[in-house]
C-alpha cells in the first residue's frame, strides 16, 4: 500500500486537537450544528483509532507514544489527555439524554427536499437509524477505553465519574440497540408492482423475464425466507401473515432510514425500562442505511467486543436477534446482486433501487454488503475488482474532472436519500451523503483483507489508495480536516472553515481499515506456499547430507554454520504457510550458505 495510516491518523489528529478545544472547553457543533450523529463522530474522530489500532492506545497515560502526545498537545499532556476523553463523553450523553432517556434525534442532520423549505420541528425529533448505528460504535469505543483507563485511575473521585458514565453508556447502548431492531423491515412487494418490475429488471440483466428466471430466484432466495419466521418480534403482525399465507411472493429486507411507522414495541426483559418512541420511517429497506447499521453492528460482533466483555448478560439477547437481521440481509441482497451466471446485477452500474433511484453510490453499498457476507459469494472478488475500478472512474476518484461533469454531484452537493414517512409530518425530508469516496476506499479494502489472489488484492490496493489520494486532497488548508470539495473538484465554491465531522469520519475510518490490513498477516498465494515448500525440501535434504560430510569433532566454524542454517530452515518452515515470501528468502540464504560449505570443501580436497 502506498497509503500510510499511521501518519495520517497522526495528521487528523493534529488538526482534530487545534479544533475540538476552544478557550479550554470542548468546542461541539460542525458544519452540520450539533446533532446525535455529528457529535457523535466528533468523538470517534479520537475514539475510534484509540480503540482499534494499538499503536494509538491513550488509556494508558505513561505508555502513548511521543508522537501521539506531541500531536494532541492541546489536549494537555499524558495525563490530561484521558481526563478530557472523560468530560467530553460526559458532556455528550448530558447533550443527548433526555428526561425519558437516550435521544437519537435527526435534528440538523436532515433537510428539506425543497430549499425554500424547513424540516419541522417534529420532523428533526424522529430518530434515525444512523444515529443508533453511530452511537453502538461509539458506545462499544468508550466503554473500552474507560474499562481500561479505569485500571490506573487511583483518585475516587475520578472512578465513581467512570462507573457514572459507563452506567449511562449501557443505557445508551441498549436503547440503540432496540433501535436498530424497530428499524429493520421486510418489505412484501405487491404483484406487478413498480417495485417488483424493477427487481425483476435489476436481476433480469436484459433476458426475458418469464417463469424460469422467477423460478430461479425464488430458489436462490429460499434461503433468506426460511429463516423469517425466527424473526419472532420487531415486525408487524400484518407482515407476517403476509409473508406466511403468500410464499410465492418477493420481498427486500433491511433498515429503513429510522424506527418503521408500524414497528410494534420490543418485549424483551432488556427492553422493559427502554423508551420506545413512535416512528414515522416507511417500511421499505434503504441501502444507505442497511450498510450504515451494518457497519455499527459489525462492532456489536467483532472479536474485541467479545474479549473485553463489552456487553452486558441482558444485551445478549439483543445481540442474538440482531445478529439474525444481519445474516439476513447480507444474504438477501448478496444473492440479488450475484444473481445469474452471465453479468451479475452488482456489475450493471450504475445500481437502481427499488423506489426507481439510480447511483453508482448504490453500487458501492451493494458491494460493500457483498463483502460481509460469510462466505463470500464465489467469483465475487475477481468481478468486484472490476466493478470497484469503473466506480473510482464514474466518481472522479481516480480521474480530473471537467466542470459540467455531471459525477461531481456525487460528493458535491452529495447523494440525496429521500426519508419517505417524513411528509406526513411537514415538507418531504432528505439526508445528504457526501462519503462515496470514503465508501468506495472502506470497500476496496474489505475485499483486499478477504482476497488470496495477489492480482486481484493488489488491484484493489490500488482503488483504494487513489480513493485515499482523493480524500487527502479534500482536507480542508485552514482546518487540515474535511471537506473542501473544491480541492478536487472546478467550479466549486470554497468551504467555510468549519469541519464536517461526518466526512472527517469516514476518512478516519478509512484511515483505521487501512491501518488494520496493513497489520493483518499476508495473504498467502498456494503458488508461493508450494514454491517456499518445494525449497525447504530441498534445503532439508542438503543440510543432511552436510550433516553426514562434516565431523563432528572437527570444524567449529563449519558445525556453527550448519547449526545457523538449521535455525533459519526451522524458522522458515514455521512462517511458509502464511508467509511464503519471507520463507524462500530466508531458503535461499540458508542454500547459499550450505553450497558455500560444499564448495570450500570440494576445493580443500581438490587442492590436497
Amino acid at each position: 500500500m502506498r497509503t500510510n495510516p499511521r501518519q495520517h491518523i497522526l495528521d487528523t489528529w493534529r488538526a482534530f486537537a487545534r479544533v475540538a478545544i476552544d478557550n479550554g472547553e470542548w468546542a461541539w457543533g460542525g458544519r452540520a450544528g450539533s446533532n446525535s450523529i455529528s457529535d457523535a463522530e466528533q468523538l470517534l474522530c479520537l475514539l475510534y483509532p484509540a480503540t482499534e489500532v494499538p499503536g494509538f492506545r491513550l488509556h494508558r497515560p505513561d505508555a502513548i507514544h511521543d508522537d501521539v502526545l506531541t500531536v494532541l498537545k492541546p489536549l494537555g499532556d499524558g495525563l490530561d489527555i484521558p481526563m478530557r476523553i472523560l468530560e467530553a463523553l460526559e458532556q455528550y450523553l448530558d447533550r443527548h439524554t433526555g428526561e425519558q432517556g437516550p435521544v437519537f434525534a435527526a435534528g440538523s442532520a436532515v433537510q428539506a427536499q425543497d430549499p425554500a423549505e424547513e424540516a419541522t420541528a417534529e420532523q428533526q425529533a424522529f430518530d434515525l437509524t444512523d444515529s443508533y448505528s453511530v452511537s453502538i460504535t461509539l458506545c462499544l469505543s468508550a466503554k473500552g477505553f474507560l474499562r481500561e483507563f479505569q485500571r490506573t485511575v487511583e483518585r475516587p473521585n475520578v472512578r465513581d465519574r467512570i462507573d457514572a458514565v459507563l452506567s449511562r453508556l449501557e443505557d445508551r447502548l441498549t436503547a440503540a440497540m432496540i433501535g436498530l431492531l424497530r428499524s429493520f423491515v421486510v418489505d412484501v412487494l405487491d404483484p406487478d408492482s413498480d417495485a417488483e418490475h424493477r427487481l425483476m429488471r435489476t436481476v433480469g440483466q436484459g433476458r426475458v423475464v418469464g417463469r424460469t428466471l422467477i423460478q430461479d430466484l425464488r430458489t436462490r432466495l429460499q434461503p433468506v425466507r426460511d429463516k423469517l419466521p425466527e424473526l419472532t418480534f420487531g415486525l408487524p403482525p400484518e407482515n407476517e401473515r403476509v409473508l406466511r399465507d403468500y410464499p410465492e411472493r418477493f420481498f427486500e429486507c433491511g433498515w429503513t432510514w429510522g424506527v418503521a411507522h408500524d414497528a410494534p414495541n420490543i418485549d424483551l426483559p432488556a427492553a422493559a425500562e427502554v423508551p420506545q418512541p413512535r416512528g414515522a420511517a416507511e417500511a421499505r429497506p434503504s441501502l444507505h442505511f442497511t450498510v450504515g447499521a451494518l457497519n455499527g453492528l459489525a462492532d456489536l460482533f467483532s472479536l474485541r467486543t467479545s474479549r473485553q466483555g463489552l456487553l452486558t448478560s441482558g444485551q445478549q439477547p439483543l445481540r442474538e436477534a440482531l445478529s439474525l437481521r444481519w445474516g439476513l440481509a447480507s444474504q438477501y441482497w448478496s444473492t440479488i446482486a450475484s444473481f445469474g451466471s452471465g453479468t451479475w446485477p452488482v456489475e450493471d452500474v450504475p445500481w437502481e433501487n427499488s423506489a426507481g433511484q439510480s447511483s453508482a453510490y448504490f453500487s458501492a453499498l451493494v458491494l460493500s454488503i457483498m463483502g460481509t457476507e460469510q462466505p463470500l459469494p464465489a467469483g465475487s472478488a475477481q468481478r468486484c475488482v472490476g466493478v470497484l475500478a469503473e466506480l473510482a472512474q464514474r466518481g472522479l476518484v481516480n480521474r480530473r474532472a471537467e466542470p459540467d461533469n455531471r459525477a461531481i454531484a456525487l460528493h458535491h452537493p452529495g447523494v440525496a436519500l429521500p426519508l419517505g414517512g417524513m411528509e406526513q409530518h411537514g415538507p418531504p425530508l432528505v439526508l445528504v451523503h457526501t462519503g462515496y469516496a470514503a465508501t468506495l476506499a472502506k470497500t476496496a479494502l474489505l475485499f483486499a483483507s478477504r482476497t488470496a489472489g495477489r492480482r486481484d488484492r493488489a488491484r484493489l490496493i490500488e482503488t483504494a489508495d487513489a480513493a485515499v489520494d482523493h480524500l487527502l486532497l479534500r482536507r480542508h488548508q485552514a482546518t487540515g480536516l474535511w471537506d473542501d470539495p473544491g480541492n478536487a473538484f472546478p467550479g466549486i465554491q470554497p468551504a467555510p472553515a468549519v469541519p464536517d465531522w461526518s466526512m472527517s469520519e469516514h476518512a478516519v475510518e478509512v484511515f483505521v481499515a487501512a491501518a488494520t490490513l496493513a497489520s493483518a498477516p499476508p495473504q498467502a498465494d498456494q503458488g508461493q506456499i508450494d514454491q517456499a515448500e518445494s525449497k525447504l525440501a530441498e534445503a532439508w535434504h542438503i543440510l543432511d547430507q552436510e550433516r553426514l560430510n562434516t565431523p563432528t569433532a572437527g570444524g567449529a566454524q563449519e558445525q556453527k554454520l550448519l547449526r545457523e542454517v538449521q535455525q533459519a530452515l526451522t524458522r522458515a518452515a514455521s512462517l511458509a504457510p502464511t508467509r511464503p515470501a519471507t520463507a524462500a528468502a530466508l531458503v535461499d540464504r540458508a542454500l547459499r550458505d550450505l553450497d558455500e560449505l560444499a564448495f570450500a570443501r570440494q576445493a580443500a580436497t581438490g587442492s590436497a
